[in-house]
């Protein structure tokens, strides 16, 4: 299932303030995300599955991959979203208090990006309960 919807940024006329906060909440998914991603892991890893299914080995260690790519993949969204968080929280505390379109763009990228993280991890979750429904 690929996505069908593409991303389009809206308010970007936020403060910093606004920015700060959207940020924490990106951090907050991401972590949550994360968390999810450890407990399917140990799922598919538990041997809870019949012996019986075909090739069933070889489809759990590809979900295993895709499951090592996408934390991968928070692991470094994560990480841009919490130096970019730094440095506006930063402008924030600074004295000299300068407007900067820098800001809007950072923020334009990171929630791009994090549109279409989203809509890969959509689309491996339908695969993966997929898989679920075809072996139950």
């Amino acid at each position: 299932m690929d996505p069908i919807v593409s991303y389009k940024a809206f308010q970007i006329n936020k403060s910093y303030s606004d920015v700060v906060y959207d940020s924490s909440i990106w951090i907050s998914d991401f972590n949550f995300i994360k968390n999810e991603l450890f407990f399917l892991k140990t799922v598919i890893k538990s041997n809870a599955f019949k012996a019986t299914i075909p090739n069933l080995f070889e489809r759990l260690q590809l979900l295993v991959k895709d499951i090592n790519r996408l934390n991968e993949d928070v692991n470094l969204i994560k990480e841009k979203i919490e130096k970019y968080k730094y440095k506006v929280t930063e402008t924030i505390n600074s004295d000299v208090f300068s407007f900067s379109e820098d800001y809007f763009e950072g923020y334009k990228s990171l929630g791009k990006e994090i549109f279409e993280f989203d809509q890969k991890y959509k689309n491996f979750k339908m695969h993966l309960y997929e898989f679920l429904i075809e072996i139950f």
